[in-house]
């Protein structure tokens, strides 16, 4: 990414806003350098600008338009903090509005892992080169992990060693999305897994100090989300798996995944979803249960279970009633 500089008519008051939302929690480098193309922007088109005006975000989303509608609405989003903080030092900020950009209309579909995928895999992953290497079994380890955790693969790739507390089976993310930190508890299983790829680490003779990466690379350093990424997609594309918006799975498909497998645990054992909702969110570390839910991608095999609990459900209030019979209103 290019360096930002913030110098412009308008980079000192985009620091304070910067500056200020930071001190909420956010970490908001995406942010940064959308205002920082803005601010740009501005010094080259309305140098001698003291305030936003529709025509000059106008203008600047007209610069935009080779970009993804996705991408431009990110920036316009972005633009609108920032006004919105304008308008409280100068009610003429003009504050963009959402119909500047049509609505979105996403087609993408979530990929949900088959057992019998990760399996497969992970099987592959055990074979990638240098024979003999580390490489394989940390690659094996992290799809795994991703698997059974629910983990972001950023999160999982930032795990230091003494983030894995494996005598106490609790992986200890830190500072993580939104400036959050959790602790994540893992099952007997992933212990197994996450101690021998410990023990075989230690083997090939890597640092074993707390502050040091738990995956590494075969260079003896942390492995990169750019390489993670391309090596995944390589062993997807071995695989020929597609998803079901005929694109490529993803990594991150695995986040998907495991919070809808936990939906089909709790239907499968009667469980109240609605109840255990805010435990699924703090597992996976959203500030809200409606970021919650994007993850949940019921089948038409669950969805029919739900329907059918549902009519036990309204059975068992029918037989309540005097009679046994449904009384109408």
């Amino acid at each position: 990414m290019k360096k930002t500089r913030l110098l412009g008519p308008l980079g000192g008051v985009m620091k304070k806003h910067l500056q200020l939302r930071r001190s909420l929690g956010f970490s908001l480098r995406t942010d940064e350098f959308a205002l920082d193309e803005f601010d740009r922007f501005v010094a080259q088109h309305f140098p001698a600008a003291e305030e936003v005006t529709r025509p000059m975000v106008v203008s600047y989303l007209q610069s935009l338009d080779h970009l993804s509608l996705s991408t431009r609405c990110g920036r316009i989003s972005t633009l609108r903090q920032f006004c919105r903080f304008l308008f409280q030092l100068n009610p003429e900020t003009y504050v963009p509005e959402s119909s500047l950009l049509p609505a979105r209309h996403s087609q993408f579909q979530a990929h949900i892992y088959a057992v019998t995928e990760v399996n497969d895999l992970i099987r592959l992953a055990l074979q990638l080169p240098p024979a003999g290497s580390l490489r394989p079994h940390t690659y094996a380890t992290l799809i795994g992990l991703l698997w059974v955790s629910g983990l972001r693969s950023g999160e999982a790739i930032r795990l230091n060693v003494g983030d894995v507390d494996l005598d106490g089976s609790i992986i200890h993310i830190r500072q993580t999305k939104n400036s959050k930190s959790r602790l994540v508890p893992f099952s007997a299983s992933a212990h197994n897994a996450l101690l021998a790829y410990r023990d075989l680490r230690a083997q090939h003779g890597h640092d074993e100090g707390p502050g040091t990466p738990f995956f590494i690379n075969e260079r003896g350093r942390r492995c990169t989300q750019r390489t993670v990424d391309g090596t995944f997609r390589a062993l997807t594309r071995q695989l020929g798996l597609k998803s079901a918006y005929a694109g490529e799975p993803r990594l991150h498909d695995f986040r998907h995944t495991w919070a809808t497998r936990c939906l089909t645990g709790l239907y499968q054992t009667g469980k109240d979803p609605n109840a255990y909702l805010p435990a699924l969110a703090t597992y996976l570390g959203h500030v809200n249960i409606a970021c919650t839910t994007i993850y949940l991608h019921p089948s038409a095999d669950l969805l029919s279970q739900a329907g059918s609990q549902f009519h036990s459900y309204v059975n068992r209030g029918e037989s309540a009633n005097p009679g046994g019979e449904y009384e109408r209103v």
